[in-house]
């Protein structure tokens, strides 16, 4: 069995475990007992270490998909949407019970996120928007202006819905609207603004406006025609603290996100969402020696649910890309084994050393960061 572990050192982070969170069937359209529990008792946990001046991350589990809630001392942000949604499990009800237990601890937000961003109208991602609108009240909505792809229905729902509510602001991440040495930062992309530490939210990648020629073909469409290469890209900032969360961004784009923000030193993050839920083409060795991560998240569904459309289906995941990270991840977490891809429907034991966490191997995992840079990580377990 492999072992996946850091080569530059370690140091460590407190993971605190809770019991697992449960899959909840298509067909009952709601969250078991037990999943609504054990939601219930990660932000027990939560709250018992809450402070005023911390960012967190909750990768929440939506099976193979993303969702990730950002919790802020003033306010609250959601990136996608998720997810996986089959006889096994319904991302919608998991997102939905998560966002409950989350509201019920943050009262004072008033079941209000001040951002809904979705990253490209891919349906892993997209999934969720009729749950979230429907459920929460939303201030700002953010996407990449596309309306095709598997998700287009989620992410249409969502323009709409903007056109609909007057007090609702939107706006589409162009390519060509980013102009600024910091990323796109507007009162929509960014609409925080807590006391003390502010947060600073900033669109590095959208949608790219004509094809730069890039090379390749996938599945009959060439990389410019795939909705991944337009995932609205976003650099997080709290205090010291910052994370990178790609979509689900493919090579030949990341090659030039590179190129365009490696010189600034913006992509020299302490966290990443690892892009394409670590699929074999959504993250490169020059990505990570720009990037130099502490911390690590696949956003991904467990290996042994062989449905279609599922981490097993597309091997999520994939092992050169679980090396590749560990080979330039500082930190270390407490020894798991887990399974790896190979290919689709094909995976291997490895044991993971480094600080890389996975939904699929965890459950939810929430990455805290203070202001001063500290970082611990807290998972629900499976």
């Amino acid at each position: 069995m492999p072992s996946f572990h850091s080569c530059r050192g370690s140091q460590g982070v407190l993971a605190l475990l809770a019991v697992g969170l449960a899959a909840c069937t298509a067909a009952q359209r709601t969250a078991s007992p037990k999943l609504v529990h054990t939601t219930a008792q990660l932000n027990a946990e939560l709250r018992a270490e809450d402070t005023k001046e911390v960012w967190r991350a909750h990768f929440v589990d939506v099976g193979q998909g993303l969702a990730v809630l950002h919790e802020f001392p003033c306010g609250a942000a959601l990136f996608d949407t998720g997810g996986e949604l089959d006889e096994r499990f319904d991302s919608n009800a998991a997102l939905r019970a998560y966002l409950d237990a989350f509201f019920e601890r943050r009262r004072d937000l008033g079941r209000t996120l001040d951002l809904l961003l979705l990253t490209h109208p891919h349906v892993d991602h997209t999934r969720g928007v009729e749950t979230v609108l429907e459920g929460y009240r939303v201030r700002n909505l953010v996407d990449n202006g596309q309306t095709y792809g598997s998700g287009a229905d989620g992410q249409k729902f969502m323009q709409d819905w903007a056109e609909s509510h007057s007090d609702v602001h939107y706006r589409a991440v162009f390519l060509a609207d980013i102009v600024s040495a910091t990323g796109l930062h507007d009162p929509i992309v960014d609409p925080l603004r807590c006391e003390g530490v502010d947060p600073h939210i900033a669109a590095l990648w959208g949608q790219v406006g004509s094809d730069p020629g890039w090379p390749g073909m996938r599945f009959g469409k060439t990389p410019f025609q795939n909705n991944n290469n337009h995932s609205v890209v976003v650099r997080v900032a709290y205090g010291r603290a910052s994370g990178l969360f790609a979509g689900d961004l493919e090579e030949p784009a990341i090659k030039d996100l590179l190129r365009r923000w490696s010189p600034s030193g913006l992509l020299d993050i302490d966290l990443y969402q690892v892009g394409h839920h670590g699929s074999i083409n959504g993250t490169l060795p020059e990505l990570c020696a720009a990037m130099t991560p502490e911390v690590a998240v696949f956003s991904m569904g467990p290996a042994n649910w062989q449905m279609t459309w599922s981490a097993w289906k597309y091997g999520h995941p994939r092992r050169e890309i679980v090396q590749m990270l560990a080979e330039v991840i500082v930190r270390r977490r407490k020894p798991i084994d887990v399974k790896v891809g190979v290919r689709g429907e094909t995976f291997e034991p490895a044991r993971i050393e480094a600080a890389l966490y996975g939904t699929g191997w965890d459950g939810t995992v929430v990455v805290e960061a203070r202001a001063d840079g500290r970082q611990r990580v807290v998972t629900a377990g499976r």
